[in-house]
């Protein structure tokens, strides 16, 4: 080190620092103090931590000292110039002698396993002066020490992370996401292509539709799966306390910010942030979001540091956006920073395949629970069920089932049980022309307000009514064959499940 020397000294500052930097949990104030550290061991009083961001090839200055190096926190640099990108290049520290005025040059890497995090840089205090080989080495162990310390503060934020997400999260467990229909299956292949990428996802849809599992998918599906999941209501967050939620805050920002807080933003760093109902942000949220998609940084309240954040983000609407940014509100240059892949999940109703997977799947999953049997549906409460139009989606069938298992008894779940639940439940009408208008009368029915589904639903269970479930009378009756009757019994939950 310029002015002072000895092993021993050297010996003694090495292990004297790395206790103290080690003794630094907290992330931010491990940087502000290795930093200090990289200046003492070297003898400068210029030096910068920069940390890498391999997505965006750039390094970012985390922490500096010296006159300006606070007003350049956060800042960015390509990693593809200077002493730094020789560094990353190599993996080894590197001296660039003084030269056109610039003072001389010290950069070595902060090393995690076989990564590179970073870079520390330092400059010589004297004009036209060198570094030494000596002065390298102790540097390079300086950088070393401070690595192992930004590891060890990382894990603890790591940790302290997880369990600030299970403890903030909303507590429900997520719900399975079925996909036999071709609808939902069509709705999965747009997610696993869409998971490769790294854009801005839009799932549209009406509340209850599945949005959340269908992020989950995406999210493990992607390259971020190591990652972690945060989901936020954007709803349930108090409008006053919106941007603490989601960007934190620093202690004292306001009263009872007795502490530091990170909001959601930092603690989905590294993997997806799922911002659920996006449509039902007020005008100012609006705007700071789009400021960190266009930016990708974030400012706790209270801070006016810019904190680089790595998160991909998935939102989620029932709401029409474009008609919101047409009538004022919703930004339209936030809508089509969202707007990047828009997928649209179709209600429970337009996927009738869907409903008895799902059904069988939250009753076995309530007697689980509850430990008790799970309970059977008899094809008439199956044909209910798919006939039901389902205005709260598969949330409100999770509800029924629940309320099956708790209410009800242990004999199979039929249709009479099903219209106490129900209320407005109901198998299809279908006005059949009468039997003893004799043979030549028309086999089509009259049938009004009915989807397709619903009509050919009930032309199947009409035509098994009247011949008395008979299936060769009623393939007859509706000119089909009798393997063809059972293949739509099947579609349609009336074929009894062996």
């Amino acid at each position: 080190m310029p002015g002072v020397s000895g092993p021993d000294y050297e010996g003694r500052l090495a292990a004297g620092a790395g206790a103290a930097l080690a003794a630094f949990l907290d992330l931010d104030d491990l940087l502000r103090r290795a930093v200090t550290y990289a200046s003492e061991s070297s003898g400068t009083d210029t030096s910068r931590i920069l940390l890498h961001d391999p997505e965006s090839r750039e390094f970012v200055v985390a922490a500096g000292t010296g006159s300006s190096d606070e007003e350049i926190r956060g800042r960015r640099f390509p990693d593809t110039a200077g002493s730094r990108a020789t560094v990353l290049a190599s993996g080894k520290a590197h001296i660039a002698p003084p030269r056109h005025g610039l003072m001389a040059l010290m950069a070595a890497p902060l090393v995690v396993g076989d990564r590179i995090i970073g870079v520390v840089e330092t400059a010589h205090r004297t004009p036209g002066a060198e570094f030494t080989s000596a002065d390298l080495e102790r540097f390079a162990s300086c950088c070393g020490l401070i690595a192992i310390a930004m590891e060890n503060a990382s894990l603890y934020r790591r940790v302290g992370r997880d369990s600030e997400i299970l403890r903030r999260s909303r507590d429900d467990r997520a719900r399975p996401l079925v996909a036999q229909s071709a609808a939902m299956r069509r709705i999965l292949d747009q997610a696993e292509r869409a998971a490769a990428g790294r854009s801005t996802i839009l799932l549209t849809g009406e509340t209850g539709t599945g949005k959340e599992q269908v992020a989950r998918r995406i999210h493990d599906r992607s390259p971020r799966a190591s990652g972690p999941f945060v989901a936020v209501n954007c709803p349930a967050l108090p409008e006053g306390l919106l941007e603490s939620e989601l960007f934190g805050h620093e202690k004292g920002a306001f009263t009872g910010a007795d502490r530091r807080r990170l909001g959601w933003f930092e603690l989905a760093d590294g993997g997806t942030l799922f911002l659920d109902e996006i449509g039902d942000l007020p005008a100012p949220a609006q705007a700071k979001l789009l400021r960190v998609l266009q930016e990708r940084e974030i400012t706790r309240v209270g801070g006016n540091l810019a904190i680089r954040v790595n998160v991909r983000l998935i939102a989620a609407t029932h709401r029409t956006l474009a008609d919101d940014v047409r009538d004022g509100r919703f930004r339209e240059d936030l809508f089509f920073r969202l707007h990047v892949i828009p997928i649209h999940l179709p209600p429970l109703r337009e996927r009738p395949d869907d409903v008895e997977p799902l059904a069988r799947l939250f009753l076995d999953r309530f007697a689980a629970d509850l430990g008790r049997a799970t309970r059977q549906l008899t094809p008439e409460a199956l044909a209910l069920l798919r006939a039901h139009h389902w205005p709260g989606n598969v949330r409100e069938l999770e509800n029924l089932a629940e309320r099956l298992l708790v209410l009800g008894g242990d004999l199979p779940i039929d249709a009479a049980e099903l219209r106490g639940l129900l209320p407005e439940a109901r198998l299809p009408e279908a006005r059949l022309p009468d039997a003893r208008a004799g043979a030549g009368a028309t086999a089509a029915p009259v049938i009004d307000d009915l989807s397709l589904w619903e009509q050919e639903h009930a032309l199947l269970v009409h035509a098994l009514e009247r011949t008395g479930g008979n299936q060769s009378g009623a393939a007859r009756l509706l000119k089909i064959s009798r393997e063809q009757l059972r293949t739509r019994m099947r579609r349609y939950g009336l074929l009894p499940t062996p």
